[in-house]
């Protein structure tokens, strides 16, 4: 996943402001979702952070296993610009929201059927494995930034978000 350049300053932006930092912050996750593969999926880039470009956000934030506030926040904008590359490296013995995120992943792709409960033990570890290997990524257990993208990028997961914040099945 590649770098998109984005301006020094990256404000906080939420529901109810407008300006240049807003149409700077469209126009670069529009970039973004585009770089994942959502060609039916582009905002406008009208400086308004509306209804439409939360729910965009939101759909990222999803996308990027990120905490989804619909605020522009330094996660979300670390996303917006580095992508995969800026999502924490997880591994044996890593816990949390984010490792639970993974388990369901996995787990709608058919990687993964134990519990899921945030903790990466070694069915975890198995599950991250098989998915590198079937993906022909180096299957070391090591969740980096090159297997970030290809689960972020996992149709199970594109469907699995779009449905949670634009409907359909």
């Amino acid at each position: 996943m590649t770098a998109i350049q984005c301006p020094t300053f990256k404000p906080t932006l939420r529901l109810g402001n407008n300006g240049q930092d807003v149409k700077e912050m469209q126009k670069r996750l529009n970039q973004r979702l585009a770089a994942i593969y959502t060609p039916a999926l582009e905002i406008a880039v009208d400086g308004d952070f509306g209804a439409e470009t939360e729910t965009a956000v939101r759909y990222l934030q999803c996308l990027g296993f990120i905490n989804v506030s619909g605020i522009t926040d330094a996660a979300t904008w670390n996303f917006i610009c580095d992508g995969a590359a800026s999502l924490p490296v997880l591994k044996l013995n890593s816990s949390g929201s984010v490792v639970k995120s993974v388990q369901e992943a996995l787990s709608a792709a058919g990687f993964y059927n134990r519990a899921i409960d945030g903790v990466f033990g070694t069915s975890t570890l198995q599950a991250v494995k098989d998915f590198q290997a079937h993906f022909g990524l180096v299957a070391d257990g090591v969740l980096g930034a090159k297997s970030w993208d290809a689960l972020i990028k996992l149709d199970s997961h594109i469907d699995s978000c779009f449905s949670s914040y634009y409907g359909g099945c």
